[in-house]
């Protein structure tokens, strides 16, 4: 009887983390959810409802000996762990670097570089040692080059993060771990919600329209956007891209036509 696959993921109480978390229950998969301690993370458990498949470890990805708590916890309930998937972040706050917080640059760096960065090594020192595994990376907007006001710190990090997780893949080679990443495009979750009323308060409405409709155009919901992503996982597959190039100018194209807009039904 072939056992069911093992997935570890980072931030997984909300959002597209939990969305995923959600997804590979859906598809029989042990899921450890993990996220800072706290009532979020006892409900996300409580809310998949399936004790047979869920656990739930708390744990602060700056913290190394918590990432090596959550993998050893894991590894106890289930007995291996297939998909490791650092998909824990912080948002901007979208302000110029002048005006960013010295303390929200640490926090940045701590979370969305060198948690991920210390989870990739936890997972591969275990993964090695059981014979194999994967790992994927959650990047965002900033990983293929682009440029945006405002969103210097934050794009620095998922830029970092892919050369990161590329030049890993690179260094391991003929290796039965594989390392990748994966974007999840613009998914509306409550983080990247609020970072949008903070842009539309700074900006205007006037200005806000003008970038509105692109938003719109491009958004999904973690419901629409997690399960494409889970059977990409669950196939290997990498690097896993939702919105490239060519899928973000359809977007913008079909559009015209289509008239989505799912940020009204965040008051956006």
């Amino acid at each position: 009887m072939q056992q069911k696959p093992t997935v570890v993921i980072t931030g997984s109480a909300s959002g597209i983390g939990y969305g995923l978390a959600q997804a590979f229950v859906a598809r029989g998969c042990n899921v450890m959810v993990s996220d800072l301690p706290g009532e979020r993370l006892d409900a996300a458990l409580r809310s998949l409802s399936a004790p047979e498949l869920v656990a739930s470890q708390a744990c602060d990805v700056s913290q190394r000996e918590q990432l090596q708590t959550l993998w050893a916890a894991t590894f106890a309930r289930f007995g291996r762990v297939d998909f490791w998937l650092n998909n824990a972040g912080v948002g901007p706050p979208v302000i110029r670097l002048d005006s960013v917080p010295p303390e929200w640059i640490n926090r940045t760096l701590d979370v969305n570089l060198k948690g991920l960065m210390h989870g990739t090594q936890v997972a591969l020192t275990g993964m090695l040692k059981q014979g194999g595994g994967a790992i994927y990376n959650t990047v965002g907007f900033g990983y293929d080059g682009r440029k945006q006001d405002d969103l210097t710190v934050y794009g620095t990090t998922k830029v970092a993060a892919r050369y990161f997780t590329e030049s890993t893949a690179k260094e391991l080679g003929d290796c039965p771990v594989r390392v990748n990443w994966l974007n999840p495009g613009f998914v509306l979750t409550p983080m990247t919600v609020e970072e949008n009323r903070r842009i539309r308060e700074r900006i205007g409405e006037a200005r806000w329209r003008k970038i509105r409709w692109v938003m719109n155009a491009i958004a999904d919901s973690p419901e629409a956007a997690t399960p494409w992503l889970v059977e990409r996982i669950l196939k290997g597959q990498g690097p896993i891209d939702r919105l490239p190039p060519s899928v973000f100018l359809r977007r913008l194209v079909v559009s015209l036509v289509t008239r989505p807009d799912p940020l009204s039904r965040h008051g956006l």
